[in-house]
Formats: structure tokens, sequence, C-alpha cells
């Protein structure tokens, strides 16, 4: 599987819910218009228009050879699933603030994480309202579940 970092679905200009004859029919109709064999080195064509045109044309063929076979689709669908969970932070785990040890010299809170590294977050970020947690160590994150003290009582 290709691991250029393209949207395969977007090179197509398709959603991702396209069925397999949207994706066809986009392939075939790009294709058609960026193949190399339908450029020809003119003075109206430059060298860099007719290198960019094959860049496409190598592009979307790519994102056809996995889109259009249902298991390479499948694992590219998941490989997409995570690569954007993770960069949207998607939280691990939701961990109350009672189970957190609190680290009294710099007022932050910390809990294990499985690879042995430490969620950390400070009581200053608790009390902005921010509730997220990120691993030292790895990408994992947490959602620490506390509730702020009514000061006015």
């Amino acid at each position: 599987m290709s691991t250029d970092t393209k949207d395969h679905y977007a090179v197509l200009g398709v959603c991702h819910t396209a069925t397999l004859e949207e994706i066809k029919r986009a392939y075939y109709a790009l294709s058609r218009e960026v193949h190399p064999d339908k450029i020809h080195t003119t003075a109206a064509v430059s060298k860099e228009t007719e290198d960019v045109k094959k860049l496409e044309f190598h592009q979307i063929s790519i994102a056809w050879e996995i889109l259009r076979d249902p298991a390479k689709r499948r694992e590219y669908d998941r490989i997409q699933s995570s690569e954007q969970n993770r960069a949207r932070g998607v939280v691990h785990d939701d961990v109350d603030l009672d189970d957190m040890d609190l680290e009294e010299k710099d007022m932050s809170y910390t809990y294990p994480c499985k690879c042995s590294g430490q969620y950390v977050i400070a009581e200053s970020d608790l009390d902005a309202g921010r509730d997220i947690a990120p691993c030292s160590d790895c990408s994992l994150k947490i959602r620490v579940l506390f509730k702020v003290a009514d000061e006015s009582k």
C-alpha cells in the first residue's frame, strides 16, 4: 500500500462513502484528462506542466489501485481513521481525578500510562476547564473527570 500522504478520495474527487462505481467513473474521467499520452511537449505545454500532469496521473493511479480493491480500501480507511483520530487528539480513556496522584511541588496530577509513561495535567489547566492530559512518553491522551468546586458557597 502506498505511503503517500494524499487522501486518495480527494485525489479522485469523491467522498469517503463513494461506491466502487462512483470511484471507477471518477478515475476514468480524471485519467483521460491527465494521461501522459494525451500531453505533448509543445510551446503551449511546458516541461514543468508535463511533469505536474505525470505526477497527477501517478497519484490518480495509486488512489485507484487502493480504492478499487475492497481489502485494500478497508485497510486504507482504517489507517486514515486512526491517523485522523490521533491528529484530533482522540481520548484513550476517562480517568477520575480522585484516581490520580497530586504532585505538590508543581501542583500537577499524574496517572500511569500503559507505555510506562505518565499522563500529566496541571491544576491550573483543570481550573481553566481543560481536561485532556497527554502522556509524557507516547501519543495517548486521557480525559480527566472532575467537578469544579463552587467557591460561592
